[in-house]
């Protein structure tokens, strides 16, 4: 809720804040329960009208209409690390925690702790500047970009990663901050140029981004943070570790960390990522854009991409293999190959049936997946890789309703999306990246070459992997209205992948506004899947399968001001 400053030659800058407290508690079963999440956050924001409508509310720069400064700060504190919790949640290969992973827990150090704890960071801090003689506005600085048409998935909203860390993919649904808090904001240059009517398009508007050099992948936590990949550190866990056994005192991936850096340095001519984005209106009202990406890949989108690379197991390969073990790294890279993506999004007001249709659609060349025809040097606990397109699109409606049973005094809004991946070019040997000892039916055990050797330990980890369905496919439908002259909101939706054992994501929320600038929010989420076990079934590439315990009641207390 901003506030604006009423003191005369200062009425250009806006100043606004929120203090929140949001409490969560896991119950995995009826008569469990475990908190999670007891985190406060601090958010501060400031925005000055350095330049406004000619310089009469600012200062007076001729070649600028108008410039305008923006800040946003969040400082968090999670109390749940000050008492190192134990959550005891079976991994995804089904296993309890052992002695080993407890000793993991209790060496979680008082550092470790405070740094998973607090956090300090400017979200965003641009200038925003517009032309007074040309068509043209420039935002530089740290910030979000966010295109597309689609809520909850990521297929055009991809020019910053997401933190996943933070609370995985959970902060929906509204009133939730949503996306705006787990995406990493990066520093960026972007452009837009207004250029009227071109051809058959009307309104048309050209924008461009450039990242020089300030991109990193998603963030990814592990056990035992109550939120991260259900799966202990595999570098570093006591029970089978990278690092631990059988490379013990190998500290370090081969020209790489896991998860935050590949082979590539963090500077303009090594790590730039560009967007370009064309839209406008055509006839009959429909709002359309088309998109190109060349960017880093990021792996946040529910693609079963590989984010590993082993060195093929040839005696060249075997060689070095030895020298970096001998040297201290373990011979494995992590990968954030840069791709190309093409991307269409639309969206029309369909007048007859009341209803807002929205569309979005990318394609995806070259992303790296496992192969199991492709033995490396580690196999069989990592294949190979090969390269593969992706086609992703998605089919949405909006539309409000009366409904006099639910509300009298308002109208219920429905929402409703379906979402399709398709792999181009499809083999039974790519496979997910996730190795299972007891996946489904159609999974294999893999030996490295030929395939038909004997496995070492048929029951063992590393012995099994998921296959990749050709075709995915996820549904989402909403509902929310208000009551009481929009003092009371709730929201209820689900989250269904039909094609995974019918996983689901259940929610609702009931948000209350009891007073100036404070509100109550009370959440609940279920993740129901119809399988019996949580590591069956092929690779779910959205994880709901893997979300089984994880339901939870979260409460929020925000006071803007």
């Amino acid at each position: 809720m901003p506030c604006r400053s009423h003191a005369g030659e200062h009425d250009h800058i806006e100043t606004w804040g929120s203090v929140q407290s949001q409490n969560i508690v896991r119950h995995p079963d009826v008569d469990e329960f475990h908190f999670i999440q007891q985190r406060n956050t601090l958010r501060l924001g400031l925005q000055w009208d350095v330049v406004s409508d000619g310089g009469r509310d600012g200062f007076d720069v001729p070649p600028v209409r108008a410039a305008r400064l923006r800040l946003a700060y969040r400082g968090v504190y999670d109390s749940i690390y000050s008492y190192a919790p134990i959550f005891r949640e079976r991994d995804l290969r089904g296993r309890k925690p052992g002695r080993a992973a407890e000793r993991d827990l209790r060496d979680f150090s008082r550092r470790a702790r405070a740094a998973l704890a607090f956090e300090s960071q400017l979200r965003e801090a641009y200038v925003d500047v517009t032309a007074s003689s040309f068509p043209i506005r420039v935002r530089v600085g740290r910030q979000q970009i966010v295109w597309g048409e689609a809520d909850l998935f990521r297929m055009l909203d991809r020019a910053n990663p997401l933190d996943t860390s933070w609370h995985s993919v959970e902060e929906i649904p509204p009133p939730s901050f949503g996306w705006d808090d787990l995406r990493i904001p990066l520093w960026m240059l972007r452009g837009w140029l207004e250029l009227g009517r071109v051809g058959p398009l009307l309104e048309g508007r050209g924008e461009l981004y450039w990242n020089p050099g300030d991109w990193r992948p998603a963030k990814t936590a592990f056990l035992p943070q109550p939120w991260g990949i259900r799966l202990p550190n595999p570098l570093t866990n006591r029970e089978d570790g990278a690092f631990v056994a059988p490379f013990s005192g190998i500290h370090r991936l081969a020209r790489s960390t896991l998860f935050r850096q590949g082979d590539y340095s963090r500077t303009p001519w090594d790590n730039s990522q560009v967007g370009v984005q064309l839209s406008g209106t055509v006839a009959g009202g429909l709002r359309t854009s088309v998109y190109y990406f060349h960017q880093r890949w990021a792996g946040d989108d529910g693609t079963p991409s590989a984010v590993l690379r082993g060195i093929a197991d040839t005696p060249r390969g075997r060689e070095r293999t030895q020298d970096l073990i001998r040297h201290g790294s373990l011979p494995v890279e992590y990968i954030a190959p840069y791709v190309h993506t093409v991307g269409l999004s639309g969206s029309r007001y369909a007048a007859a049936i009341e209803t807002t249709l929205r569309l979005e659609t990318v394609y995806d060349f070259g992303l790296p997946i496992f192969n199991r025809d492709k033995a490396t040097t580690f196999a069989p606990l990592l294949p190979g890789l090969s390269r593969r397109d992706y086609w992703k699109g998605m089919l949405a409606f909006d539309r409000p309703l009366t409904l006099s049973f639910v509300n009298d005094d308002g109208v219920v809004f429905l929402t409703g999306q379906w979402f399709v991946h398709h792999i181009i070019h499809n083999k039974d040997s790519l496979v997910g990246p996730l190795d299972l000892p007891t996946a489904g039916a159609r999974s294999r055990p893999f030996c490295g070459s030929p395939r038909d050797r004997p496995c070492p330990d048929p029951n063992g980890n590393g012995s099994f992997r998921d296959d990749v369905r050709s075709w995915e496919s996820l549904i989402t439908v909403a509902a929310f209205t208000s009551y009481r002259g929009g003092a009371v909101l709730p929201v209820v939706g689900v989250v269904l992948d039909p094609i995974n054992s019918y996983s689901m994501h259940v929610f609702w929320n009931v948000g209350f506004l009891v007073g100036s600038g404070v509100s109550v929010d009370l959440t609940q989420r279920y993740f129901v899947s119809a399988q019996a076990d949580v590591q069956k079934g092929p690779f779910n590439p959205w994880l709901f399968g893997t979300m089984r315990g994880r339901s939870e009641t979260a409460i929020r207390l925000t006071y803007r001001f």
